[in-house]
């Protein structure tokens, strides 16, 4: 259990790529939304107009309406300035609304596309990715990117606009208090830019202590009565407090950069108008400037740091968000290595027979001599037969269960259905040939009947027929909603055993081409053991079974045992024959019973 979440903390990779490319597949997701993109985008020069509106208007207040005496004009001023505020917070909270909807929708499809290519990636994925890890992408980092759909990345368009149409507005009134006020510009930029390295490092931090936090959670949780019964509780807290502080550390970091930025953001502005007002004093007593220009040249200035302001605020965001949407697309990029051809072969049956040809597999790559866990393997099953995988563990039984419907692809050789090798064929179509029952039950949240009907061809009728040749449908029909029964997390309302009835029925309701048994029988008891096994005698009549067991009783009536040792098949034969030849397979047995 030791560190099991800590390692995550340190194996996350860099960048995927430079920001605007990121940026760029990210608005692709709002482009699929684009009419609601273009609803705010409309709005935001209507929002920019306002804001320069009224600074105007008391311009003209203070150096025509009052200077001149002209009472209507000032009635007429006032009202449009109040309309001005009216339409600005109007615009603004329709722009807002259409850029939060058109987040939460870019989100939902960028999570779809996520998971969508999360359930195409082979299993070697999974076998080098925390569970955690990938949760964490699924979840915080998509949400967070949801911050530069909706208040990030996009309104710091409507912020742009803003400043573009108060720049103007300032040189409109006078260029030269316009270029004084943007002395303080150069220092701002340059601490934007030193500010940009030290945030993303900051990010990818709290996003990896955020994982481990995940991991390490994902597997103390599930695996609580391990941890109870060898009494870990107070190993494991001071695990998880630990983990907690290197993830409080690093928010802490992030959150002294953004105060920073804010707090130094206010203090060049409010610099900028006081040198403003140091500097535009003179022209003001000179009459070279009007009091109405002056003031509405100063609250320019102040509404034109409204925009900087928010701007580094959202950069906060759009920096957290830049290191989240580096892990989503990071994902999205890992290569979908399993895959059908593009001009697959079909297969809807097995004819003749299933065979693996000089097959050499390793699990890692690159492989050295001592990594290869099959070598130079020929196996042939031939249909309606029925082998057994027998050898000690490690010495590869499991491993060619998983080259025969791809779970993995063999770095020599080739395993091929009726002469022709799988990776010509259509995936789904040869996943389809088989039915598979693990040793690890996985059932799914939701009904009985929705963990046994798992594709859309298995009926009702197959489903209930399958339950009562496992003896399954006994303690089924003893439940208080029968079939219809709830599945609890992890399916602890029900026994290993019965879960291992309900994989049965869940594989033979498929009524598969091959039936695939992964130690099938090793978590049951001797009388449902006995139970599956007259199911499983009658119903493999007739259909190509390729069976792994520990418990040698379960295969003593197969067609043909194969015996692996070292990745190689070292004795073949039924059991009376291999029996007497006294070879490895007579000292499993000797070894087993004895």
């Amino acid at each position: 259990m030791k560190g099991s979440g800590k390692s995550t903390a340190t194996n996350e990779s860099g960048q995927t790529g430079t920001d605007w490319r990121m940026l760029r597949r990210l608005f692709g997701y709002i482009a699929v939304h684009k009419r609601l993109f273009i609803v705010a985008l409309a709005l935001y020069p209507i929002d920019a107009l306002t804001v320069v509106a009224p600074p105007y208007l008391v311009r003209q207040i203070l150096d025509v309406a009052i200077p001149g005496a002209d009472l209507e004009l000032l009635r007429r001023l006032a009202l449009v300035y109040v309309v001005a505020l009216a339409v600005e917070y109007g615009a603004g909270f329709a722009s807002q609304m259409a850029m939060s909807v058109l987040g939460q929708r870019s989100v939902m499809t960028l999570r779809a596309d996520l998971f969508r290519h999360v359930q195409k990636l082979p299993a070697a994925f999974f076998d080098r990715q925390p569970v955690g890890r990938v949760l964490t992408r699924l979840t915080n980092d998509v949400e967070a990117l949801g911050d530069v759909f909706a208040t990030g990345a996009v309104t710091v368009i409507g912020d742009l606009v803003t400043l573009a149409a108060l720049i103007g507005m300032m040189l409109w009134l006078d260029v030269r208090l316009t270029l004084f006020a943007f002395l303080v510009a150069p220092p701002l930029l340059v601490l934007m830019a030193v500010f940009r390295n030290y945030a993303r490092k900051a990010f990818r931090a709290i996003r990896r202590h955020l994982a481990a936090i995940n991991t390490y959670l994902n597997e103390h949780i599930a695996g609580m009565s391990v941890v109870q019964v060898f009494r870990q509780q107070e190993r494991s807290e001071q695990e998880f407090v630990a983990l907690s502080r290197g993830y409080r550390d690093a928010n802490r970091t992030a959150i002294q950069f953004d105060a920073l930025l804010y707090a130094v953001v206010e203090a060049i502005g409010t610099a900028a108008i006081a040198a403003l007002i140091w500097y535009g004093a003179v022209d003001l007593s000179t009459g070279a400037v009007g009091a109405g220009t002056f003031v509405a040249f100063i609250q320019y200035v102040r509404r034109f740091f409204v925009p900087i302001r928010d701007l580094s605020m959202k950069y906060t965001i759009i920096q957290a968000a830049l290191v989240a949407a580096e892990r989503c697309l990071q994902l999205l990029d890992e290569k979908i290595v399993i895959e059908s051809p593009l001009s697959p072969q079909p297969v809807a049956r097995v004819r003749e027979s299933i065979e693996l040809r000089g097959v050499w597999f390793a699990y890692n790559e690159p492989v050295d001599s001592a990594g290869w866990i099959l070598r130079d393997l020929n196996v042939c099953v031939r249909k309606g037969e029925r082998v057994a995988l027998v050898g000690a563990t490690g010495s590869g039984k499991t491993t060619i269960l998983k080259l025969l419907n791809r779970s993995y692809d063999v770095q020599k050789g080739s395993v091929c259905v009726d002469g022709v090798d799988i990776r010509r064929l259509n995936l789904g179509d040869l996943r389809r040939l088989f039915a598979v029952v693990m040793q690890d039950v996985h059932l799914f949240t939701g009904t009985v009947m929705d963990n046994l009907a798992l594709t859309d061809t298995v009926t009702e009728e197959a489903i209930r027929g399958a339950a009562r040749a496992v003896r399954a449908e006994s303690f089924l029909l003893r439940l208080p909603a029968g079939y219809d029964t709830p599945v609890q997390e992890l399916a602890k309302n029900f026994s290993a055993g019965e879960r291992q009835l309900l994989a049965f029925a869940r594989a033979l309701a498929l009524d598969p081409e091959i039936l695939i048994l992964d130690e099938a029988t090793s978590n049951v008891d001797s009388e449902t053991e006995a139970h599956i096994e007259a199911a499983v005698e009658l119903l493999m009549r007739g259909r190509t079974a390729i069976i792994v067991a520990h418990r040698l009783s379960t295969i003593q009536r197969v067609d043909r045992i194969l015996v692996l040792q070292h990745g190689a098949v070292v004795e073949e034969g039924d059991h009376r024959e291999l029996m007497r030849r006294g070879g490895v397979y007579h000292r499993l047995v000797e070894l087993q019973f004895k």
